[in-house]
């Protein structure tokens, strides 16, 4: 199922062809092949459970511990494909720290819409990067939380891989990729 998920999300996927998770040749791992993933959770096992899920796959896999740190590797320009988000941090939750992001987004999206493109975006058309909520809260409140902040999804944690693959392929395919 997780394998299903990450190939319609990193390119799409006939659904008649895909059968128990197995798409043909294509294996997770040839779908998370280095892709760049940021986790950000202030705890190390919720870290080290997350990167381990990913690297599984062959993700290249950074970890921080802050919600100001993944603002600080999230600036774009950057090479991150997608960002998985504790929400509860201390010093700034996820939620902050991802509308924080969104605005940088938002700004740099105008300049390149205006034709002032700093060099290292000139084939980009739009940036948003997507980022899916890390969470032991699934109330119906939280997610109205993570839409409000424009998280793309969630995890609830502890979380498994069928479940990350599923959410990671959801938000792939319902939003653009940096570009």
């Amino acid at each position: 199922m997780l394998e299903v998920s990450l190939r319609r999300a990193l390119g799409g996927v006939d659904k008649v062809h895909s059968k128990n998770g197995v798409i043909g040749n294509a294996t997770l791992g040839n779908l998370l092949h280095k892709k760049q993933i940021i986790v950000v959770d202030d705890n190390i096992v919720n870290l080290k459970v997350a990167e381990g899920a990913l690297k599984k796959y062959g993700a290249e896999v950074t970890c921080v511990d802050s919600g100001k740190k993944a603002i600080t590797l999230l600036t774009p320009p950057h090479s991150f494909h997608a960002c998985f988000m504790d929400i509860q941090m201390p010093e700034m939750d996820g939620f902050e720290a991802t509308r924080r992001i969104r605005v940088m987004e938002r700004d740099l999206n105008e300049r390149i819409e205006c034709g002032d493109v700093p060099p290292e975006c000139s084939n980009i058309q739009r940036w948003r990067t997507p980022i899916l909520a890390m969470t032991a809260d699934v109330i119906q409140a939280t997610h109205e939380e993570c839409l409000k902040s424009e998280m793309d999804g969630y995890v609830s944690k502890p979380f498994e891989g069928e479940q990350l693959y599923r959410e990671v392929a959801r938000f792939f395919q319902n939003h653009d990729p940096v570009e």
